[in-house]
Formats: structure tokens, sequence, C-alpha cells
């Protein structure tokens, strides 16, 4: 019973672990970018908010420009995709940290 679902489950885990870069990048591909260079460039996103979130929080900054007063109330959807999206982004970070972990034999399975 338990054994045999414990055993499934190991061999599953050990057939997923990555041996390569290569497999890491094609377990967790990043996001599309959806805006260019440029388009980050006319909107004046600054560097630190050019991720592959860019997109959403130019949306942002522009319902807040359009909204200077009631912006809280008016632009609650981009905030939360825009953090949505962030979070998305963050978990897949952990998610590669933590197979490199894995592969360096820092982090048992």
């Amino acid at each position: 019973g338990d054994s045999v679902l414990a055993s499934c489950c190991l061999l599953v885990f050990i057939l997923r672990v990555p041996v390569s870069r290569a497999t890491m990048a094609d377990r967790f591909p990043p996001p599309e970018m959806k805006v260019t260079r440029e388009q980050m460039d006319v909107a004046d996103v600054p560097y630190h908010y050019r991720d592959y979130c860019a997109h959403m929080w130019i949306d942002y900054k522009e319902c807040r420009t359009n909204n200077p007063f009631m912006w809280r109330k008016n632009c609650h959807h981009e905030v939360h995709a825009y953090n949505k999206c962030q979070y998305k982004e963050f978990k897949r970070r952990v998610a590669i940290a933590i197979e490199e972990k894995r592969r360096r034999g820092l982090l048992k399975a």
C-alpha cells in the first residue's frame, strides 16, 4: 500500500530531478517580455521595474495618471494584476533556486 506509493513517488521524483541547466531552463521557462526596451523608455519605467511584469506596471502607472485622486479605488485591478505577476515570477525564481541547490547537493530531496 503505502510503501508502493512511496517508492512510485520517489521514482517519479528521481526522474524529475534535472541533470543540467538545459533541463532546468526547460522546466522553468521565463515568460515572454511583452514590451520592448524602447516602449519602456517611452513610458519612463524605472530600471528596477523592467522585468517580465513591466507591461502591467505601465498599465498601472497609466491608470494612476488618469485617476489622480481616486486611483486607489479605480486602479485596484491593475495593482492586483501587477502584484500577481510579480508573485508568479518570484515563485519561478524560488523553484529555480531550489532545483539548483538540489543539483549541487546542498538540499536533500
